[in-house]
Formats: C-alpha cells, sequence, structure tokens
C-alpha cells in the first residue's frame, strides 16, 4: 500500500502528544499471507485493513492501534470453536479464497503467549437452531475475538519501557463531556467478517482529540446469531494537562467486556433477534439495559519524561 492510496489525520495535542490516524482500503493477497505468517494466523477476516491509530508522546512512547497485534494476540488467546454449522464453511472458503489449503495448515496450537485479560469462554450450548452439535467444526476460534488492548511502543532510548499496571484511577468523564473544540475525530475498523453470513465480528476504534485531552474507544463486537453475543469496550484517556507528583504524564485505560448467549437474554425478556444488535453501538446499548453480567478492569500507564 501506497501512502496515496491512504487517508491520514493528524493532530498536535496539548501535553507533548501528537496523533495520527490512517485508514486504507482493504488490504491485498499479499498483504494477508504476510500477515498470517508474521502472526501465525490459520485465516484471516474477510474484511482486513492496515489502518492504524498512533498516539505519540515527546517522551518517545507511542500508543499503537492496528489488525496485526490485534490477530497476535487472537492467535495467542486460543479460545475453542463456536460449534456451529458455519465454522466449517468458513474454513471452505478461506481455501477457496484463496486457491489452497492455508487455513487447515495450523490450528493456532502453536502460540505460546498468553493474554493478560482473557474474554470469558463460551457457554453451554444453546437450544437453536444455529446450533449444530454433531457437524464438526473449524480447530480454531473462527469468530477472532481478541483480548486486543492496544500496543505500547517505546523508543530504544526509553529504558525502562513502560508497560500497563492495575490503578484505582478512573477516566474522568467530566472533562469529556466539556464543550472543547474537537481537533480531531475519526473513526477506523481494523478487521471485519460476516461469519458467513452467520453473524459479525468486528474490531474497530473511535478516536477524539480536544485541546486539555484524548480519548480513544477500541471496540471487538461480535453476534453468533441464535448463539452469543459477545462485546469488549476498551476505553483510553489521557489529562494532557496534569502530571502526577513526579512529573509523569498518566493514560487510563478501562476495560469491560459482556458475553451473553441468546438464551439468557431471552430468559430476562431482552432482546434476543439480530435485527436488534445491528451494530457494536446498538449491542451496547442493549447488553447495558440488559442488566447482565459485566467484567471491568482498570489499567494505566505512566510515561515518565521530563517535560517542563
Amino acid at each position: 500500500m501506497s501512502l496515496r492510496d491512504a487517508r491520514v489525520e493528524t493532530a498536535t495535542c496539548g501535553g507533548g502528544w501528537r496523533a495520527t490516524s490512517t485508514a486504507t482500503p482493504i488490504v491485498n493477497r499479499e498483504r494477508i499471507r504476510a500477515l498470517e505468517l508474521s502472526t501465525n494466523a490459520p485465516t484471516t477476516p474477510e474484511m482486513l485493513f492496515d489502518s492504524a491509530l498512533e498516539l505519540t508522546h515527546e517522551s518517545g512512547v507511542t500508543l499503537r492501534f492496528h489488525a496485526e497485534d490485534a490477530l497476535r494476540e487472537w492467535v495467542a488467546l486460543d479460545l475453542p470453536a463456536v460449534k456451529v454449522a458455519a465454522a466449517e464453511t468458513w474454513t471452505r472458503a478461506h481455501v477457496e479464497r484463496f486457491g489452497d489449503g492455508d487455513a487447515g495448515e495450523n490450528d493456532g496450537s502453536t502460540a505460546t503467549a498468553t493474554a493478560t485479560t482473557q474474554p470469558s469462554t463460551t457457554a453451554a450450548a444453546p437450544a437453536s437452531s444455529s446450533w449444530n452439535s454433531t457437524e464438526k467444526s473449524a480447530s480454531y476460534d473462527w469468530t477472532f475475538t481478541t483480548p486486543y488492548g492496544g500496543s505500547v511502543v517505546a523508543d530504544a532510548g526509553v529504558d525502562p519501557a513502560p508497560s500497563w499496571t492495575t490503578t484505582e484511577r478512573r477516566i474522568d468523564r467530566g472533562m469529556l463531556t466539556e464543550r472543547d473544540p474537537i481537533q480531531m475525530y475519526d473513526e477506523l475498523t481494523l478487521y471485519e467478517s460476516e461469519l458467513d453470513d452467520n453473524g459479525v465480528a468486528h474490531l474497530g476504534l473511535k478516536v477524539r482529540v480536544m485541546p486539555k485531552c484524548w480519548y480513544v474507544l477500541l471496540r471487538f463486537w461480535l453476534r453468533v446469531d441464535g448463539v452469543l453475543i459477545r462485546l469488549r469496550e476498551t476505553r483510553f484517556f489521557c489529562d494532557t494537562t496534569a502530571r502526577d507528583q513526579s512529573g509523569a504524564v498518566i493514560v487510563v485505560r478501562e476495560t469491560q467486556h459482556r458475553e451473553e448467549t441468546w438464551d439468557a437474554l431471552r430468559a430476562r425478556g431482552a432482546p434476543c433477534e439480530p435485527r436488534q444488535f445491528p451494530d457494536p453501538d446498538h449491542a451496547a446499548s442493549v447488553l447495558l439495559a440488559a442488566g447482565g453480567p459485566v467484567d471491568i478492569t482498570h489499567h494505566e500507564l505512566v510515561l515518565r519524561a521530563d517535560v517542563s
């Protein structure tokens, strides 16, 4: 992909931050091959992008969001396959798409990395017409569920490189509602799959940059019709005007994970039809209103820069 194929937006933020958002077309076959090799992935979503968001601080640390690392964490997570008839169809579709049998050569079992935050495993199979317990499913998680929470990239001179740690800090939602001018707003899709018309899997993000803060919402959204709904929302926030007692800049990360079977939603009288979950915004609203279980964690990233 050449730069002229991409849409690039940039903004200079307060507190020594620079934001760069790059939106690209769907990647070509050669790029897909390269990504499968680099991530050890058995296959890829049908719509895969090289789009990326980078938030770079003057300390030499960059927060980067892109599909390659998200797929790498999908492989490492190695969830059991959701047992629906479409899983085998999806494997065959990959072979038809590329003209060979690469999809079956690697079942992801060689991955050795361990994700720090993992979605809960799928509940028992609901009695639904979409479930077929007698048909063999693919040997990998064909929903592309990823625990991805962004990539921290540090320049060679940053030692030690910062990492996420648990925190009592919270996102300042009051600051986000202030009527400050928006210096940059963008939405990016990192990857998407229609799961052979059996639902949707989507990883995307929204970014908003303002004079005193920036905010990112990273969402993995999964709907397997008649089986389950999975929503992982990771929010990132930085008050660019604030420093801690040591003068360090703090980025707060909040992760919320919801997962519901269709039967569980139906039992509570919540919506349980595909048309009622057309996109992640609607899914988030319905699942919140349904009052189901939610797993929430908070982390912080401390950037110890010598800022005047």
